[in-house]
């Protein structure tokens, strides 16, 4: 019996599509390793999620290092494992080979808690060669994805998995299908619930899970205990600066006459910089500034420094004159002196003994820190630091009121029917930008004998960004291309009649000093003169991607139409680019209407190690020797973004970077995300690592947590995937008025505008970039398109993938249905729900007198409540606030982050995570489409339910978090009320606190009243209430 087997999971194929391929086209995979054979049954649509494994003799099983840290283990023989990929046609029986792959030994994983599915390109060999050695061929565009790896002959849950697949196998064979029966009996099998493995904790109920848990991912982050710089949250980190500005009176070495010189210094081999080649310039200036790091505890690249000023060439660059600084006689800058005065140096000969007559220059030379003003300056355009402002979002409601003027036909077309009736109803369409908005359809209201009136009154709401000279507002007049007199008929296409430009600038911009809540000013309509489209196209609803830029009127000859519209900017909204309970900023687009900050926010971005980036969503870049990570992190908070530098070809980069954000709303989120920079085109998307978003609600000012995060994320095939680690550290300072802090509790969590104008529902359901209903309702979603438009056009540009990674806006499903979203809200439930239930069932102990010692006891506290009735409610209080007090040693240590546990990953069919990843309208195939049709409604409703389960489990985590010191601030609040409230109850009777509430309640002051037919914000407790966390922040 073998030892070890070689363990081979085949995931799907990205089969080549050919014209002959028809529905009726089955797939298989056939391997080959070392002698052996074996092939994965038929499939329909390339997905197999089948498990082989190969037993391996005692002289092939080689030096495998089970504690290798790499990607892969790299073995001692030359044994490949080859996966060929066939076709079957069913209707002629034929079979064909579309491809094949060739794994290497040295690819082998050593265990299957380290394989991860990677893609591999297949290749299409003749007969000849088939499956015969080496992986020659033509190359398919086609990938087939395996996870191949080496495994114990002991590793029960591998056999156990293996055993449950073959059971599978031969179920199907009788009529069953092999996915349906494993999610069935997955799904509905109590042992494998996280029910029993959250509340049993027994070694038997984790046991039965492992058959489908993943590989253990430790996702809970790690205390750390850096040395800070003194009042910073980084670590100081020494850098060589040298700061070149210009040079004057160099000789011609050009045999021309001509001198194209620039400056190269060089610290050590590895560390070099170049200036740019100025063109026959004697006197050149270039303001460079280059930064080489030192790193502490290591020996330097260099004892010195080198600086060669050349003469550009293009067959050989010649040396014009050169300068030597030793290391040891550097100056050392300390962060608080000023920055060192550049100089005059000689220049000196190749030899570095003579001068060059008055050749000479300019730069300084120090050993600083990255708090230097330098640090910023030294780097490349695309790689270096930056600080992006973010555009704030105003909101233009745009009111068409009515058309007048409308032609009831063309002269050309007089006497046609059908040219008539084209004037009966008309629609407005409105756009800015990518946002498009339509009316409902209007009948004429006043006739005459050549033109007619139509009238809307109908509100449109769109996203601005300032500066609002970008941009215009489009309007076209669109007739109905239906006779149809149903007035609720949604027609998407007609005749464009009327065309109007207005640019954003001249649109009137509500004042600051307007916002009375309770009488808003209505701006006033104003005439329009329509212009006709020149030339006329037919109008598709939401079909055109280009708009003409204009003034008003647009382009073509003026017409007789004219239209009546009421525009206004309104900038009392938070237009948030981030989804519920992610926010970072609560504030208004106004500037004036922003309270004053309450404390700032310090983020040291410090290093990362073990980085993979994630390809194609399931893969890592992690053991390809061809190429290596160039990783930067982008933060984002508030009204700004941040870039660190771009560290090259580093899966450990040490960054040591400090950002400063105020803060505005304690109850916001600070996002962290780092990428891969792909430096091989400038085209190329940036692949993603990771991200940490950190809740600063859930912090204590004034202390500083430092913690390494796990950088994991979630993919279709492979589940759970860790890329490596982020060590950040985050401080929350003291607030300059802590009264202002507890006040920020009894405020609104959004500005006053959302409740006293607050944006429809069916306005939301635009925004979306799809006409799905499970993705409209996203305002933050187009918001973000916005966002990452913006900052794209930005030097150097943030990438639209990195803006739409920090937004969430990358993965638009998340309210869409997931059976595995859906069983973690209902376990938080069941978790908040525990300490009642449990309270249930220990009082029908009581009842039945199961223990009659208990039961007496209770007894006798009910006669003694009796007896004191009056100090019941005081005693009650009092309790909860010793139980706040004795919770309190045992706080939250550490911010809050993701749970595999919560989040129900711990044990995950692959078909949930299938199904969670398809999209909103399922690709699964059906031919008659009713199928489909059922699923996506049923998807639809249990989508709403799932999101009412997650809504009611985290009101109850709210009040479970009350008195758990989740927010010290929230709980301290808290308990200082329940003390008043116990003294109030212990001082004043029952029957005169409620006549005395009642009294006050009725007689209260009318600014206290909600006024009937008006709305106005949320109660002190709804505020605070609202802003207490819970555990939805910890769901992947």
């Amino acid at each position: 019996m073998a030892s070890s087997y070689l363990v081979v999971h085949v995931g799907d194929a990205n089969v080549p599509s050919s014209s002959s391929t028809t529905s009726g086209t089955s797939y298989y995979v056939e391997l080959r390793f070392n002698g052996q054979s074996a092939r994965t049954e038929m499939k329909e649509n390339a997905r197999w999620n089948h498990i082989i494994r190969f037993p391996r003799r005692e002289q092939q099983q080689g030096d495998i290092d089970d504690g290798d840290e790499g990607h892969h283990a790299s073995g001692s023989g030359g044994l490949n494992l080859e996966a060929a990929v066939y076709s079957i046609d069913e209707a002629t029986n034929s079979e064909s080979l579309l491809g094949k792959a060739v794994v290497g030994e040295k690819d082998f994983d050593s265990h299957s808690s380290k394989a991860v599915f990677f893609p591999h390109e297949l290749v299409k060999s003749s007969s000849s060669d088939h499956m015969a050695g080496h992986n020659l061929g033509r190359l398919v565009n086609g990938k087939l994805t395996l996870k191949v790896f080496h495994s114990p002959a002991d590793d029960k849950a591998l056999l156990f998995e293996i055993e449950d697949d073959n059971r599978d196998r031969q179920a199907e064979d009788v009529g069953v299908d092999k996915v349906k029966k494993k999610a069935f009996r997955f799904l509905f099998s109590i042992k494998n619930h996280l029910y029993s493995a959250a509340y049993n904790k027994t070694s038997s109920a984790v046991g039965n899970t492992s058959l489908l848990q993943p590989a253990a991912v430790d996702v809970v982050p790690k205390e750390i205990n850096p040395s800070f710089e003194c009042g910073k949250v980084v670590e100081r980190m020494q850098f060589l600066f040298v700061l070149v500005v210009k040079a004057r009176e160099l000789p011609d070495v050009d045999a021309y006459g001509r001198l194209d010189p620039f400056v190269e210094v060089n610290f050590g081999a590895h560390n070099k910089g170049f200036t740019k080649c100025l063109k026959s310039d004697g006197s050149p200036e270039w303001n460079k500034t280059f930064a080489f790091s030192l790193q502490s505890g290591k020996a330097p690249p260099s004892s010195g420094v080198d600086v060669f000023v050349k003469d550009g060439d293009l067959v050989r660059d010649e040396l014009v004159g050169k300068l030597y600084f030793y290391l040891k006689d550097i100056p050392v800058r300390h962060p608080d002196d000023a920055q060192p005065e550049p100089t005059w140096h000689p220049l000196l000969d190749e030899g570095g003994k003579a001068t060059l007559g008055k050749a000479s220059l300019l730069l300084a030379i120090w050993i600083g820190s990255q708090a230097d003003e330098a640090y910023r300056h030294a780097w490349e355009s695309p790689f270096g630091p930056k600080v992006y402002e973010n555009p704030r979002l105003w909101c233009l409601r745009v009111t068409i009121v009515e058309v007048q003027g409308v032609v009831a036909c063309d002269e050309d077309d007089a006497g046609s029917a059908t040219a008539r009736s084209l004037r009966d109803k008309l629609f407005c369409t409105a756009r800015l930008g990518e946002q498009v908005r339509k009316t409902k359809l209007a009948s004429k209201t006043m006739q005459t004998t050549s033109s007619g009136s139509y009238e809307w009154m109908e509100d449109l709401t769109f996203i601005a960004a300032q500066p609002f000279f970008e941009s215009n507002l489009q309007v076209d007049v669109v007739a109905a291309a239906s006779n149809n007199n149903s007035g609720t008929e949604e027609l998407q296409q007609g005749e464009v009649i009327g065309k109007l430009s207005i640019p954003l600038a001249w649109i009137e911009k509500r004042d600051a000093a307007a916002y009375d809540f309770d009488r808003l000013a209505t701006p006033t309509p104003q005439w329009f003169d329509l212009k006709n489209p020149s030339p006329a196209r037919p109008h598709t609803y939401l079909g055109g991607s280009s708009v003409d830029e204009g003034v008003v009127g647009g382009s073509g000859s003026v017409s007789h139409m004219r239209i009546r519209l009421r525009s206004l900017l309104d900038g009392g909204y938070h237009i948030g680019h981030d989804p519920q309970g992610h926010m970072d900023d609560t504030r208004p687009a106004e500037r004036q209407l922003w309270r004053p900050p309450i404390t700032r926010v310090h983020l040291g971005i410090l290093r990362a190690t073990g980085l993979q980036s994630i390809v194609d969503g399931n893969t890592t870049r992690r053991g390809r020797r061809s190429t290596a990570l160039n990783p930067y992190c982008v933060a984002k908070y508030g009204d700004k973004w941040v870039r660190t530098r771009t560290i090259l070809e580093s899966s450990d980069p040490v960054f040591n970077e400090e950002y400063t954000w105020d803060v505005y709303d304690i109850a916001t989120v600070l996002k962290v995300g780092i990428f891969d920079h792909c430096s091989r085109k400038a085209s190329s998307a940036h692949h993603v690592v990771g991200k940490v978003r950190i809740h600063l609600s859930w912090l204590e000012t004034g202390r500083v947590y430092a913690h390494a995060y796990p950088l994991v994320t979630l993919s279709r095939s492979a589940g759970i995937i860790r890329t490596g680690e982020l060590h950040l550290a985050v401080k929350i300072s003291s607030p300059p008025s802590t009264m202002n802090m507890l006040r920020m509790y009894a405020l609104p969590t959004l500005p006053r505008m959302h409740y006293a104008q607050p944006l429809e529902e069916e306005q939301y359901d635009f925004f979306s970039a799809t006409e799905t209903a499970e993705e409209g309702n996203k305002l933050w979603l187009h918001a973000a398109n916005i966002l990452a438009l913006r900052l794209d056009r930005m030097e150097p540009p943030l990438r639209s993938e990195v803006v739409a990674y920090l937004c969430n806006a990358e993965n638009c499903n998340n309210s869409s249905w997931s059976l595995r979203r859906s069983k973690a809200n209902f376990f938080r439930l069941m978790q908040v729900l525990s300490p009642l239930i449990g309270a249930e069932r220990w009082f029908g102990g009581v009842i039945s007198w199961k223990n009659p010692l208990t039961t007496l006891l209770i007894h006798g506290i009910l006669v003694l409540a009796l007896w004191f009735l009056d100090l019941v409610l005081p005693l009650v209080l009092l309790y909860l606030v010793l139980l706040g007090v004795w919770n309190y040693r045992f706080r939250p240590r550490r911010p809050p982050y993701f749970s595999m546990l919560l989040s129900y990953l711990n044990i995950v069919h692959p078909d949930e995570l299938d199904e969670e990843f398809d999209t909103v309208k399922t690709s699964l195939s059906d031919d008659d489409g009713l199928l489909r049709m059922r699923y996506d409604r049923l998807r639809a409703v249990a989508s709403r339910i799932q999101t009412v389960m997650g809504d009611v489990a985290t009101l109850f985590e709210r009040f479970q978090s009350l008195l758990t010191w989740r927010d010290p601030r929230v709980t301290a609040i808290f308990m200082l009320f329940l003390l008043l409230a116990a003294a109030v109850a212990y001082f004043v009777p029952y029957k005169k606190l409620l006549v005395a509430m009642a009294g006050f309640y009725i007689m209260r002051h009318p600014r206290l009243r909600r006024r009937r037919g008006t709305k106005t914000t949320p109660s002190i407790i709804t505020n605070f209430f609202l802003r207490s966390p819970s555990k939805r922040d910890e769901l992947m």
